[in-house]
């Protein structure tokens, strides 16, 4: 079994560059842009908010990657590639989409849409100015090598005139055929959504239809969602729909004949889990959300169509922010992509470093559907706001969720055989039992675990010393239903905050073949890449943070279980690659 080599008198290693993550050149990064495939010319692209003039945010313009397989990467030039020019995007280009065509439908050209900005501040707590956000557009002709902005921009001047916004930007334009149905079985249409909130009654989605022989025309027909000021459904399994929303996407996704309609946000002015407790913090937090529902079609009041909540939860419990997603035309998969947030370093720190913020790994969204289940490990299942519960005749339940995993196409990345471990388990009743694996500071990992009773967590300690002085802990917690990272060991930095970070999750008990009920598995999926951690669970939870560590002394990797009953076995197996290869050719 491969050991934990000393270290000691190394000199210091921080903020090792990302090998399957993507980031700036340099300077700032922040929201995904315009993921798309582009058909015609078997391209990827990935835009990103950036700021190449400095580590924090600001003159914010777009940044360009293209790919030929959705893995690996290239810059498309080391400047941005729209940035601001005009009378109306002069403050800023924000978040946008991409359609796969000209604005006329022409085959040989693709479009993106984005928030043009032409008076700041943007900040859901300040009065908005009318207007300081519109609609615009560029055209590439060449493949995307160059964009050109369309003399028709803006698109829109701004916001709906009837309403007093809290926020109006980040386009998403897509097919949606439920919608068509919904609508009527009118002509298949394009639907365009734009995010943000109205003063004094909370968050909404703005719903637009767009024709597809001319994109720049969208044509509002009401709010495709709306939510009252700071509406919750569960402190603990979602999050805060706050008082205003940013970067709606909607999509119907299937399991076989059966179909959900989702839609995936960001908002603004949510209030924090543990709010009550830290009143000398900022009580807000931005949540990224998701929801579940029905459409429902225009009522006979002239109401307008609408997605009717029916359950959602957490998109990502951690940094991951201002998801984007497409549906892959060919694969028929969902793709989204989330900014990493860098919140914990000074600013000093991040221009010594030269860049801030990542992009996530690229991560489907799927259908989930849970057979055969009875109860969950301690909350009771019509309590659990992240399923939908399906009474089966056998008196057993069917839950329904969304599911999220890394691409499964990202396994092509792993360049050498795994190492692997079998059968680890507890031997000391009352105490910890700890087992070193190996030392990396990039690495995938994925491990099955047995969780039984009395077990009270079962994790890994990760960027560790040889004596375990500093460390991050990543665990499970039986008995509250959480998914834990305990950052505060992880380095003796003044100007790094080490805070904890942690998401509901829980285990549920299935029927077995002798018609008794066992707990399901509990499956993780690790991905640590120089300071990024992201961890998946059982197809249905992910949580992104940071982790700062002195890579020259910390790269240890070690399992642990800890529990009064952690006899036997309870790592199933781990299987552990290295050197994964890296997606970008800098």
């Amino acid at each position: 079994m491969p050991s934990i080599s000393s270290r000691t008198g190394s000199v210091p290693q921080w903020h090792l560059h990302p090998t399957v993550h993507l980031k700036a050149p340099h300077g700032w990064l922040n929201d995904p842009c315009a993921p798309g495939y582009d058909v015609a010319t078997g391209t990827y692209h990935l835009f990103y908010q950036w700021n190449p003039k400095s580590c924090d945010w600001g003159d914010i313009c777009w940044g360009h990657f293209t790919s030929q397989d959705g893995l690996h990467w290239q810059h498309n030039r080391h400047e941005p590639v729209l940035e601001p020019s005009m009378a109306y995007d002069k403050d800023g280009i924000f978040t946008g989409c991409l359609y796969p065509t000209g604005p006329n439908g022409e085959q040989d050209q693709v479009t993106i849409f984005y928030s043009s900005v032409c008076n700041l501040p943007l900040n859901w707590a300040k009065p908005y100015r009318r207007d300081c956000t519109g609609l615009a557009c560029a055209v590439s002709k060449d493949m995307g090598k160059t964009w050109q902005k369309s003399s028709l921009n803006p698109i829109l001047t701004g916001e709906p005139e009837s309403l007093i916004v809290t926020g109006f930007r980040d386009p998403y334009l897509a097919e949606w055929p439920a919608l068509d149905a919904i609508r009527g079985g009118r002509d298949q249409s394009l639907y365009g959504v734009i995010s943000g909130g109205v003063l004094d009654k909370g968050p909404m989605v703005f719903l637009y239809t767009v024709a597809k022989e001319d994109l720049t025309k969208w044509e509002y027909i009401g709010p495709l969602v709306e939510f009252p000021l700071g509406q919750c459904y569960s402190r603990k399994w979602s999050g805060d729909f706050g008082a205003n929303w940013e970067c709606a996407n909607f999509m119907t996704l299937r399991n076989g004949a059966d179909e959900g309609h989702f839609l995936i946000a960001g908002s603004e002015g949510g209030l924090k889990r543990d709010h009550e407790t830290k009143s000398n913090e900022d009580p807000y937090v931005n949540w990224c959300l998701w929801i579940a529902g029905r459409l429902k079609a225009p009522s006979e009041d002239n109401s307008s169509t609408k997605i009717q909540y029916d359950y959602g939860g957490l998109l990502d419990n951690g940094c991951f922010y201002a998801a984007n997603s497409y549906e892959h035309p060919i694969a028929k998969t969902r793709i989204v992509w989330g900014w990493l947030k860098e919140e914990d370093l000074t600013i000093n720190r991040r221009k010594t470093k030269g860049w801030t913020g990542y992009l996530s790994l690229p991560r489907e969204l799927f259908y989930l559907s849970i057979p055969n289940v009875v109860r969950a490990l301690e909350t009771p299942l019509a309590d659990i706001t992240s399923v939908k519960v399906v009474d089966n005749s056998d008196g057993t339940k069917t839950l329904k969720t969304l599911g999220i995993r890394p691409l499964p196409g990202f396994a092509a990345l792993r360049t050498t055989m795994p190492q692997q471990w079998f059968s680890i388990g507890g031997h000391q009743a009352g105490g910890t039992n700890m087992t070193k694996l190996f030392n990396s500071t990039h690495w995938e990992v994925e491990a099955v675990i047995r969780v039984q009773a009395g077990l009270k967590r079962v994790g890994f300690y990760v960027q560790h010393n040889e004596d375990l002085s500093k460390r991050t802990t990543i665990f499970f917690d039986s008995r509250k239903e959480e998914i834990v990272v305990d950052r505060s060991a992880s380095n003796n930095e003044d100007d790094i905050k080490k805070g904890t970070v942690q998401g509901p999750f829980t285990l549920f008990y299935k029927t077995d073949q002798v018609g008794g009920a066992t707990i399901e598995d509990l499956t993780f999926r690790l991905f640590g890449d120089g300071d990024v951690l992201e961890i998946f669970a059982n197809d249905r939870f992910a949580l992104s943070t940071m982790l700062y560590a002195d890579a020259a002394t910390c790269s240890g990797i070690s399992c642990f279980v800890e529990g009064a009953d952690s006899d036997g076995v309870v790592f199933k197996s781990i299987t552990m690659w290295q050197n994964l290869h890296r997606i970008t050719s800098h």
